[in-house]
């Protein structure tokens, strides 16, 4: 077997991404099996999947959501989950920008890790623009939400961002 060239599904990945309406739950589905496909990747992160005490906006058994104890909870799980990942999958809604998924992009940046960014818009992303920290931190950029199923997650090639205009 040649080491160089190895294919295997050891990557750990922290899938970033607003989680508040239809469209978005749509595309972590998309993404999660776009990614289950791909023969790279061995663990996928998915912070919803993991929320402290169980709780999140729709469900909050202990009335415990949006408080000091959740906040302080979730933040840290979610650095733990970053840490511990080799690189950040961010499906990034031009359209509806979520300071959350900004912030993870540059926490995993800051850490050197790759970040992969999918592109995604309800109306195309002609005459779209894109803020520049999320334009120059990203390290490979896609506008198919499929392409996670063959993009190489052990050896991250890079790619420049599509043509849009950057503020």
């Amino acid at each position: 077997m040649d080491k160089r060239k190895d294919t295997s599904a050891s990557t750990k990945l922290y899938l970033a991404t607003p989680f508040f309406n239809p469209d978005q739950v749509r595309r972590v589905e998309e993404a999660t099996k776009a990614l289950n496909a791909n023969p790279t990747v061995g663990v996928v992160h998915f912070p919803f999947d993991h929320q402290y005490k169980d709780t999140s906006f729709d469900r909050d058994p202990e009335g415990i959501f949006g408080s000091f104890e959740w906040q302080v909870a979730t933040y840290q799980n979610d650095l733990s989950a970053m840490n511990t990942a080799d690189a950040g999958v961010f499906l990034y809604d031009v359209e509806n920008v979520d300071d959350g998924t900004a912030f993870e992009l540059g926490f995993m940046r800051a850490m050197h890790k790759p970040a992969i960014v999918v592109l995604l818009s309800e109306n195309g992303l002609e005459d779209k623009e894109l803020n520049l920290m999320i334009a120059r931190g990203g390290t490979y950029f896609m506008t198919d939400i499929n392409e996670l199923a063959t993009y190489d997650f052990n050896h991250f090639p890079t790619n420049p961002l599509p043509d849009m205009d950057v503020i």
